[in-house]
């Protein structure tokens, strides 16, 4: 019998998707035997493919026309090797050194590190179990003049909000009498059953739209869309700076990516990992019924609140004891700002529904005080 520390780490402090092995495989491959079919080595490999080609482009339009109502003209759409590399040409764009950036007051850590790189500023707006506070973003804007306000209209990372259409409609009204661009991340979008307009379909003059693949499909498949608010300002962002950043997709990848989106491929692997997700949320919810947890259809993870007194750190601790990763609040929250007491559990990450239930009945007899040293 294995030793506690000979069994392999479960690791739950990422939001990957779940593995789809019977229909991705199949899927995957006949897309790259296709592209390898239509295309030599050398033609796809012997240049950039820069801000996508036309093939590229107008299947990321068709792929964001999913969640936008409709496809964008192919023009204003830009491809990138995933939304890290897209913010490193968006923010330091749109936003600039000095000036104030607008994010919810828990926010994706790699901003807060871009922050550091490009000198602006991000300032936190409260939050609600709808996400950013439109009054409080009001106020910022009275306040601190930001140029820009980036955000998680669906399923926020890491709390799981979803704004309603009243919310989004508010917030683009403040967007609007402010000036500022929306650099909206709508990464998680396309898992839930039910799915709002994305702020950019209210606000398409403003929005700077990023969707991608990685949370949905799979998540070492690094392409990401950026939908500009008109095609000279998608240049005009993107192409100086070709050669001194790493956000250009590489040329299989995008190769293969748009012939998924072209015969259909991609929706068939979103639906399965969908209904992979909706199944592994009926298998945790009896066991989480003692547990101050909040979710959502179609996340891909859990943001458990904890009691007062608890320290988040404590129970990760503790939990990784028993070779279980879960993360905290701490790399969310802005710099000095207190984070919340509460851990974020990836559940798609579980090689199986068998192992994300072993894993969580460890989290839930750890957050009870139940977990003792040999229950591992």
């Amino acid at each position: 019998m294995q030793s506690v520390e000979e069994q392999p780490v479960i690791e739950m402090s990422r939001t990957h998707p779940p593995l789809v092995p019977t229909v991705f495989d199949p899927e995957y491959r006949a897309a790259l035997a296709d592209v390898m079919g239509r295309f030599t080595p050398s033609e796809m490999l012997g240049a950039h493919r820069w801000m996508g080609t036309e093939l590229d482009r107008a299947a990321g339009a068709a792929f964001s026309g999913y969640r936008l109502g409709r496809p964008p003209d192919p023009d204003r759409v830009v491809v990138t090797n995933g939304t890290q590399s897209a913010f490193n040409m968006l923010i330091g764009g749109l936003v600039g050194r000095g000036n104030v950036l607008a994010v919810e007051s828990l926010t994706y850590p790699p901003v807060l590190v871009l922050a550091e790189r490009f000198g602006f500023r991000p300032r936190g707006v409260a939050m609600d179990e709808e996400g950013m506070l439109p009054e409080a973003l009001e106020e910022l804007c009275l306040t601190d003049r930001p140029k820009a306000v980036y955000l998680l209209s669906t399923l926020q990372n890491p709390t799981t909000a979803t704004m309603s259409l009243v919310r989004r409609e508010a917030i683009v009204a403040i967007a609007r009498h402010y000036n500022l661009q929306i650099i909206e991340d709508d990464i998680y979008s396309l898992l839930p059953q039910t799915r709002l307009p994305p702020l950019a379909a209210l606000a398409p003059e403003r929005g700077w739209y990023l969707l991608g693949v990685a949370k949905s499909v799979a998540a070492g498949m690094k392409i990401a869309y950026v939908v500009a608010p008109s095609a000279e300002r998608a240049e005009a962002l993107f192409w100086p700076g070709v050669r001194a950043t790493f956000w250009m997709a590489a040329p299989i990848s995008a190769a293969v990516i748009t012939r998924m989106i072209e015969n259909g491929a991609v929706l068939r692997m979103v639906d399965a990992v969908r209904s992979e997700m909706q199944a592994r949320h009926r298998l945790l919810k009896p066991l989480l019924s003692d547990v101050d947890v909040v979710t959502a259809d179609g996340a891909l993870h859990l943001w458990i609140r904890l009691p007062d007194g608890m320290s988040a750190q404590s129970l990760a601790n503790s939990i990784s004891r028993c070779r279980v990763n879960v993360g905290t609040g701490q790399p969310y929250a802005i710099p000095g700002t207190a984070a919340p007491q509460a851990i974020r559990v990836g559940i798609g990450h579980a090689r199986s529904r068998e192992e994300l239930a072993m894993a969580m009945r460890i989290i839930v007899g750890a957050y009870a005080g139940e977990l003792r040293a040999g229950d591992c």
